[in-house]
This record gives C-alpha cells, structure tokens and sequence, in this order.
C-alpha cells in the first residue's frame, strides 16, 4: 500500500524538481507508475490517504474551469487581491480553518469577519482551483502551489488593476517580443481603452515610449549608385542600416558632424539614393515591466499544462467507464 507520507513525498519531489514538474502531463503520466507499484485493500484507502489521487482528482474536477475562456483573466483578478495574497502564503505554510485565517490576517494588521474572509477572499481562490477545502480546512491545490511558486516575489503590488479586463496585461504580453507602435497595439486593444491602459502602465513604470526622440530616418533606395563617391559622401552611405537610421546616429556612426551629415545627405537624396520616412513612437517594456510579464507567460504556460492534463485525465476517466468490467 502507498502510505500518504510516500505519496505526499513523491508529490514533493516532483514539486521542487524543475525537470519532472515543468509539464503536469508528463508528470501525471510518471505517476501512473508511481501508483502501479501500490496495492491498497480497499479505494477508499486512496481517497482517504493518498496525494497523488487527491492531485489527479484535482485536475479532473478543475476540467470546466481551466478550460473556461474568461480563466486566465479570472485566475489574475484573484491574485491582485492583496488581501488573497496573503491568505494563498498563509496556507503554503500549513492548511488553515477560517478562524486561523482570521488570526493570521491579524497578525498582519488585518481585521475581518469570518464571513467576509470566507465570501471574500477565500470563495475566488476556490473558484479558480488554487485551494480547496479538506474536512473544515482549506488548504493549497498542487495547481495552487505550481502557481504560488511562480507568483511569490513578483511585485505586482497596485501597478495593475483588480476586478478588470485585464487590459494591461494583454498589452504587456503584445510588448513581450519586442517595441510596439500605438496603431500596433491598437490591433490587439481596443482603442477605445488602449490610451487609458498605456497611460496606467507608463505611471506604474512598466512600459516606456521607445528612447530615440528622432521620428526622420533615412533609408537607402533600391538604385545602385552610378556614379563614384568621394570619400566621405561613400562613408555616410555605407553608415545607412537596411533598418534605416536618424541622422544624430548617422552622424555618430560616420563620425563627422551634424552639418555635414546632412550636406552629405543631400547630395545622396539628389543622386535619389536614400530616402526618408517618418518612423512612430513605440513603447517598451522596462524591467520591472519585462518581470511582470514574464510571471503572466509562465502562468499561461502553467494554465495550458494543467488543461491538458485536466483533459487528458477526463478523457482517460470516461474510457474506463465506457469499457465493460468482465473480470
């Protein structure tokens, strides 16, 4: 018989190996050995004393909601809580009734009725799968300690709004790979709402417009040049990236000055050899931006391990039921 103190250690090590836990699927399937080695007398023993049910039996319930459209922005609007901060850290530490919620969160400076714990701050953590609720206690989910994991220590504080659409966030996930212009934006975030939400996150620091103050670039034009250089003139054109370039950096990287960069360019623009577009302004992460973001794919990436598995569990549960027992 697998004893709960196995169970629960082979659930840790999985937990605390970077390796076995980065995909709940495989991990699930590495316990379907786990539990194939175990022989209880009876099923009631593996509902009564075994963590690797309970974790299995988790993911199956938690099926409709990890697969629920609205569950990413769900699962965030639980979390910003501050006040749901503290109870998920309160039982990472050890399963807690109600009323030990209560006496932590005084300790913390907190006051609140046992009712407003319950409905408020405990109710959407049980909604979106990261606790559950265990003979009058509730305590961590694997799924909830897979995500407190990655939550503990990312300081999202106030910097994005509760009870939202999470607006914010979506832009930040469009700037994860890189600057966007405003009308790129636009295309992910309605525009209605998109000013607001830059403005919110440049406040907060966590995005910036791009750092060039410089909207003219120059650009070489697809001629080949006919005619022979002179020196310099062959300096500043060799300069020009294929991405295009201002004419301060221009003058930087050709190393003569601002006058004579555009003397130079002058004469190109004659000969029609470059040309110049105006380039809009783009927003960036900043770092504490970039730490944020990181912390909402990891968590996208931990919603769509769990589905699977949830789904493959489901699947699996209905396939047993479907084939008749002829032993």
């Amino acid at each position: 018989m697998v004893f709960e103190s196995e169970s629960h250690r082979w659930l840790s090590k999985a937990v605390n190996d970077t390796e076995e836990s980065a995909d709940i699927l495989d991990m699930l399937k590495k316990a379907d050995d786990f539990c194939q080695q175990c022989t209880p007398t009876s099923p009631t023993l593996c509902v009564e004393r075994c963590e690797i049910w309970r974790a299995k039996n988790e993911f199956l319930e938690m099926n409709g909601t990890l697969c629920s459209e609205d569950y990413f922005r769900n699962l965030l609007n639980a979390i910003k809580n501050k006040r749901r901060q503290e109870v998920v850290a309160a039982l990472s530490e050890r399963p807690r009734g109600i009323k030990g919620l209560q006496e932590h969160l005084k300790t913390e400076g907190h006051s609140h009725s046992q009712s407003t714990i319950a409905n408020t701050y405990v109710e959407p953590l049980l909604e979106t799968g990261l606790v559950r609720q265990d003979n009058g206690r509730y305590k961590l989910t694997f799924y909830g300690q897979r995500f407190w994991e990655l939550f503990d220590g990312v300081k999202i504080g106030d910097s994005l709004p509760s009870h939202s659409r999470c607006y914010e966030e979506k832009i930040l996930r469009e700037l994860k790979d890189g600057p966007h212009t405003y009308e790129e934006l636009a295309e992910a975030v309605n525009q209605n709402i998109l000013s607001r939400s830059i403005q919110r996150l440049k406040k907060e620091q966590l995005v910036n417009k791009g750092k060039s103050p410089y909207h003219i670039f120059y650009f070489r034009t697809k001629k080949a040049p006919k005619k022979r250089f002179s020196p310099t003139e062959k300096r500043v054109y060799r300069s020009i990236p294929e991405e295009g370039i201002s004419v301060p950096e221009l003058s930087e990287k050709a190393t003569i000055s601002l006058r004579r960069t555009y003397k130079y360019l002058r004469r190109l623009r004659k000969r029609k050899l470059v040309f110049t577009r105006s380039r809009p302004r783009t927003y960036q992460l900043t770092q504490s931006g970039r730490e944020i973001t990181d912390f909402l794919e990891e968590t996208a990436d931990l919603i769509a391990s769990a589905s699977k598995a949830s789904t493959y569990l489901l699947a699996r549960s209905r396939q047993t039921m479907a084939t008749p027992d002829f032993q």
